[in-house]
């Protein structure tokens, strides 16, 4: 039975050897040598001593060589299921031969940007599936902003490749893409674009659409936070003397800088939720979700000073769709508070004219404008003023049951107990705080 074919290419002989259990030749290997003897010589020596691998420059016995060849032929030829290739993928990797593998039409050979599209589509998600069928909160609203996230940073990064072809290079090599300086992206920023992609990729891998976390060691991004605006109690008090171009964005500013209530909240209050000196927080509005429950969700009761619920329930009455609605109501939907523009822009407006005036030049308007932007003053920083003005007066625990915090540990254990003389505390103080530094509220 023979053994190999020699032939000559360039001058230089190549041998083929012969597989004895299939007879088939194997890939012809260069002997190095011109003369015939000679080349058959090297050739007796690899069938005793070794075949060269040119891939890693050793030998391997024959026996193996014949070996793999029968494995690659009969994997060639044979009819083999999706099973089967599992099964060779799967000695593959426990080897550490292969880090990942995509099955042709299993989960993992979906393309990556599709399987996120998917995954923060709050409707069709089995991710959100999953945590409702918990009993755990996730909004519309997330979802929006998760896959705004990904389709801005992800999409093009991962274009055209496959959910198990991303490796833990790939997703590291991103990670350090986002903190290319040109994108000017906060710290935070850049977490929150990294966790819309890495959450989908933890939960295919627990779910088993991928063989490995490739999430695993990725590093966060550190630095400090921009720190939101606070306006002065002198500031606070010129912006209620100017005339607002809204008064639905003069009194969500008034209850906010009074309460600590978050635009959201503020949206959502209505009618059934003014009591004589208590506001119920019991929602929050945002466009996509609709009323919802508070942030941390759980409903609160916030002190009200009494001039201030005389303000909102004027403005209930103005109410073009009855005084059983939203306070701060839109004229052509009953089931929708006004825009968040009504409140950002009103408070703008009158920001505005307490650094520039009435009647601005244009470019003292967007100097102003900027003077603003640069502080980092927005609805929000009313939260950040009833903070920091009832700090000076009150503890941090009666503070929290107003606001909503639950970042201190200890008021976890007594946020569920709030005393009524609590309460009243605040209300006092608020009273106290507020009218001091906003003259009006006392005739409002």
């Amino acid at each position: 039975m023979r053994r190999f074919y020699l032939h000559k290419r360039n001058g230089i002989f190549y041998a083929e050897l012969i597989d004895p259990s299939t007879q088939k030749k194997l890939t012809a290997h260069s002997t190095g040598k011109r003369n015939e003897d000679e080349a058959r010589d090297v050739v007796r020596d690899w069938l005793r001593d070794g075949i060269p691998d040119l891939s890693n420059k050793k030998t391997r016995p024959a026996k193996e060589v014949f070996t793999i060849s029968s494995i690659c032929s009969g994997l060639r030829s044979m009819d083999l299921l999706p099973a089967d290739a599992e099964k060779v993928a799967q000695i593959l990797k426990s080897r550490g031969l292969l880090l990942s593998y995509t099955l042709s039409g299993g989960p993992g050979a979906e393309l990556f940007n599709d399987f996120l599209k998917r995954f923060w589509d709050y409707n069709n998600s089995s991710y959100v599936k999953e945590k409702l069928a918990h009993g755990q909160r996730i909004t519309h609203e997330h979802c929006t902003h998760s896959f705004g996230r990904v389709r801005a940073h992800w999409f093009k990064a991962f274009k055209g490749k496959r959910l198990a072809e991303l490796t833990k290079s790939d997703v590291k090599s991103f990670s350090v893409s986002l903190a290319d300086p040109t994108l000017k992206l906060a710290a935070a920023t850049r977490n929150r674009i990294l966790i819309a992609g890495t959450a989908p990729l933890r939960w295919a891998y627990d779910n088993d659409l991928i063989t490995s976390d490739i999430t695993a060691g990725l590093v966060t991004f550190s630095g400090e936070a921009k720190t939101r605006g606070v306006l002065t109690p002198e500031e606070a008090t010129s912006i209620f003397k100017v005339k607002w171009t809204d008064e639905r964005a003069r009194i969500g500013s008034l209850l906010a800088a009074t309460t600590g209530l978050r635009l959201g909240e503020v949206r959502a209050i209505r009618a059934e939720d003014i009591d004589e000196v208590i506001l119920h927080v019991r929602h929050a509005w945002t466009d996509t979700d609709g009323l919802k429950t508070p942030k941390n969700g759980e409903t609160r009761r916030v002190p009200l000073i009494p001039s201030v619920r005389s303000e909102l329930l004027t403005l209930l009455k103005k109410n073009p769709n009855g005084n059983d609605g939203y306070v701060f109501w839109q004229p052509i939907d009953p089931n929708r508070p006004c825009s968040c523009r009504v409140f950002s822009n009103g408070l703008i407006e009158s920001l505005i004219k307490v650094k520039a005036g009435d009647n601005p030049s244009r470019d003292t308007r967007i100097e102003a404008k900027q003077y603003w932007a640069d502080r980092a003053v927005t609805f929000h920083s009313w939260r950040h003023f009833y903070a920091a003005r009832m700090a000076d007066h009150i503890g941090a625990r009666k503070i929290m049951l107003a606001t909503g915090h639950k970042t201190r540990a200890v008021f976890d254990i007594y946020a569920d107990h709030a005393l009524e003389s609590d309460l009243a505390e605040v209300n006092t103080v608020a009273i106290e705080v507020f009218e001091k530094i906003l003259p009006d509220l006392k005739t409002a």
